[in-house]
Parts: C-alpha cells; structure tokens; sequence
C-alpha cells in the first residue's frame, strides 16, 4: 500500500479512537494518542523525510497538494499532543479547581504557532508580509475592541495572580459579593446569597479591592449597623446587643460576637455589631435573624408608649430604635398583645422577677414548672436527651423569648429540655392562676397561645426523629473537610 494512503488511514483511525475514549481517562487517552503519532511521523519521515522541510519523490509530485494536507494534519496533531500533555501534567500536579482562561490562552498560542508552521514551512509563504499585515490588523481591531481586550488581558492577568479562584467566596469593593462560578474571557460570574447571577467585567475587579473568604477558611465574619436611642444606657444597649447575636442559629458561637459603640449624636448612638457565619451564604440569614431578636426587646423611638413624643407617620427622618423597661415587657409580646391596657397593667404587678448567673441550669428535662418565663435579658442554651441517651442542642433563648406555655395552657408540668444560662441575666415569670381570669374571658387569646405550642411540639418531633437518622454530608462539604484534615490547600500553596 503507498505510504500516503497509510498515513490517511492512521490519520483517520487516530481521530475515530479519540472521540469514543471519555474525556476524563485522561492516561488512556494520552497513551492511545501517543502510540498513534509515533506511527504517524514514522510514516510522514518515510514518505518526506522531514515535516521541517518536506522532500517530495518524483514519483509523489501528482500528488504533492494531498500530501502537503497530510503534512498539516500532522502539524496540528502534533499541536494536539503537545496541549494533551500539558493537560495530563496540569490534572497531576494541581487540583481540580483550574485557571480556564489562562489555559485556553496557552491552547490557542500553541495552535497559532502551528498555523505558522504550516503557512511557512508546508505552503512556503513568506511570513514577513503575513506578520506585516496582521500587525495593521491587530492595530484596527484593538481600536474597535478596546473595552473587549482590556477584560481579557485583565482576566489573563487574574488568572496568573489568582487572587481567587472558582468555588472562593469573595467580597468586591462597591458591594457585590458571592461565590465565584465561572471566570471566562470577559467576565466573572458570581452566585450570592439571594442565589443571584452577579456578572461583573474582569477590567472592573481588576481595579476593586478584593476579600478572599475562601483564602484561609469558609469563614465569614460580617457586621450590622444598628442605631440606639440615646436615652438607653450604653451598657445596655451593648449587652442586649450581644445576647441577641449570640442567639441567632446562624452566628457561629467561636468567635463570640462582639459589640462596639461606632459614634454619638444628641440622640443617638451607633453601634456595629460584629459576628462570624460558617459562609458567606450564612450571612443574609444571620442579619435577618438578629434584627428579628433584637426587635423581640426593641421599638423605634418616638412611637406612643415608647417614651418620647409621637413622630409624625410620614416623617422621613430615620429613627433610632428604643429599649423598652421590664415594666412594658407585655406591650410587645406578641401572644399578650390582644389584652387591653388595665389587663397588662394587672399582670405587671404580678410579674416574680428572677436574676440567674452564667452556668446555672434553670430548668432540667422532665422537671416541673410552675410559672410561664419570659427573658428579659440573658442568653440560654437549650439541650435535649434523645432516645439513645445523647444531649444535643436544641437552641438558644434571648432577650423577649419565653419557656414554660406548655405548663400555663395544660397544666402539664413537664418540660421537654434542659435549660443552661450561658451569660446572666432577668427572667420575668407569671403563674398560671394569675392568668386565669384574662383567659377565661379571651377564648381568641388561647388559640393564639395554643398555635405556639403547637408548633414547638412540631419542632421537638422533628429533632428526635433527625436526632436518630445518621447526617448525611454533602460531597464538596466531605471533599472540603478532607482537604483541611490532610492538609492538602497548604501543601499546595507551598509548592
């Protein structure tokens, strides 16, 4: 058979080999391609002795065109291999997580070098006019494609620096924050918290100032502003801040949230509550959740029965928000809300007043309670035995929640958790006859107090049966956890 004719079928059975080969065996692939090339330029020496500079037999001239094409499918084989290698070296030496952009530059410059190749030393055309008028083209182009070129050279440049990469969790100046998705020619794409598309040009991140949460660990320390009534104590006011964060599910408990006075005016005083979510995800939820507690314990000023004149509905001016006393403690919770003023008045002077310190244990499983509690203030860890005699945490009373309905609606004195206090602080309790009257006369007040307790039951249901079901974790969570425990991102970084 001619050598011509051999080398198109090899060519042809290379290309059909490769495309039923799945692209992630990548040794496979790289052996198959291997074996096939070697058999490919053996055969192009045999037939021109060089693809460098081809020498064509006389009895080869017919055919000297179809040749030149088997010699520029061997160049872009060759191109082909070359990339394939760096490839198989790139997925050994690195992990998953890969620089696209940077590489799909370094793919294209070896495929263009291979053009050249072929114009030059198969078709023999001179590459001095080529350059020449692909430079006045480059010229023309990059006037009309500036804005274009300036994102890619800013992503190539991203992509070498790699300040982040895909999967961190990143916080942009200006705002925009998210998890990294997608970093093409062009663009950066992130996902944020409210599961958003945030697509943002790389010539703009080129010049932010960039927070890496993912750099160290998945950590995400964030922060609320929140404006106080100057009337308040700042001790207060700082106290009742802390509780409120570090009863908030999705606060981490290390490190505990901090609370620092930021300015004072004449009447107000701002304060930045500091705190950490285990990702920035987490974060949203987190803001949502403290400023859902803090208004358990907390009104914006100026209101009737706030303290302080009434402020016109309509005002534009922000408001600070106001703490109110023990004593108003039944104007804003929302099960006694329905009970008129002369009602609230009478529970007032009823209420047994209770002070506790940290560590105390104010209420053990299965124990019995006498009053409803409210929480003034303070902060209280909720566990639970489970059927296989494991205590877990159930939760976190704050400031404005309450315990013991269970008791005031049925008489059943039996709790179904353990209360720790983790700081100290004010219970404010009621007895279940002292409310017997106002119930008696407000069926509508029992339904609403009877929903409550439903829905806890609902919630200590579902714990048990979670409590006996083995945790399933995710895949990037398991494969992120055995990444940190063997340590693998350090080694990496010190390579």
């Amino acid at each position: 058979m001619e050598l011509y004719l051999l080398l198109s079928l090899v060519i042809v059975a290379d290309a059909a080999i490769l495309r039923f080969i799945p692209k992630r065996r990548q040794i496979v692939r790289f052996a198959s391609m291997s074996i096939l090339f070697a058999a490919e330029t053996i055969l192009l020496v045999a037939l021109v002795q060089s693809p460098l500079h081809p020498v064509y037999r006389p009895e080869d001239l017919p055919r000297t065109f179809w040749i030149q094409i088997l010699i520029c499918s061997w160049w872009v084989l060759a191109a082909r291999a070359l990339v394939l290698s760096l490839a198989l070296l790139r997925s050994l030496r690195r992990s998953a997580v890969k620089n696209k952009l940077l590489w799909n530059v370094i793919a294209a410059s070896i495929y263009i070098c291979a053009g050249l190749a072929i114009l030059g030393l198969v078709f023999e055309f001179p590459l001095q006019g080529i350059m020449a008028t692909s430079g006045i083209i480059a010229i023309v182009l990059g006037l009309a494609l500036q804005s274009t070129l300036a994102d890619v050279f800013s992503g190539i440049s991203l992509n070498i620096e790699r300040p982040f990469q895909i999967g961190d969790e990143i916080l942009l100046e200006g705002g925009a924050e998210g998890q990294v998705i997608e970093m093409n020619w062009r663009s950066t794409h992130l996902r944020n918290s409210a599961n958003d598309l945030v697509i943002v040009p790389n010539s703009a991140i080129a010049k932010m100032r960039i927070q890496n949460h993912s750099g160290g660990s998945r950590r995400y320390n964030g922060s609320l502003t929140i404006v106080i009534d100057s009337r308040n104590e700042p001790e207060l006011a700082l106290e009742t801040l802390k509780q409120a964060a570090m009863t908030c599910p999705a606060i981490l408990d290390r490190p505990t949230p901090s609370v620092a006075a930021a300015d004072f005016k004449a009447d107000r005083i701002t304060y930045e509550v500091n705190f950490s979510t285990a990702s920035i995800a987490a974060a949203g939820d987190a803001r949502s959740q403290l400023i859902a507690q803090l208004y358990k314990r907390a009104r914006p000023s100026g209101r009737p029965g706030v303290g302080g004149s009434a402020i016109a509905q309509d005002s534009l001016e922000s408001r600070p928000i106001f703490l109110f006393k023990a004593s108003e403690l039944f104007n804003h919770i929302p099960l006694l809300e329905p009970l008129s003023s002369s009602e609230k008045d009478e529970l007032n002077t009823k209420i047994i007043r209770r002070t506790f310190g940290a560590g105390e244990e104010l209420l053990t499983q299965g124990a019995t309670l006498e009053a409803v509690q409210f929480v003034f203030s303070g902060v209280i860890e909720a566990t639970r035995e489970v059927q296989d005699g494991r205590k877990l945490k159930v939760g976190k009373l704050g400031p404005g929640d309450s315990f013991g309905i269970l008791s005031l609606l049925t008489g059943m004195h039996t709790e179904d958790v353990t209360l720790t206090s983790l700081t100290s602080g004010l219970l404010l309790g009621l007895y279940s006859k002292d409310l017997e009257p106002i119930l008696q006369s407000r069926p509508e007040l029992i339904e609403l107090l009877s929903h409550s307790v439903s829905k806890l039951q609902q919630f200590i249901a579902m714990f048990d049966q979670a409590a006996i079901q083995p945790a399933i974790i995710s895949q990037p969570d398991l494969l992120w956890h055995i990444k940190q425990f063997f340590r693998l991102g350090a080694r990496r970084d010190s390579n």
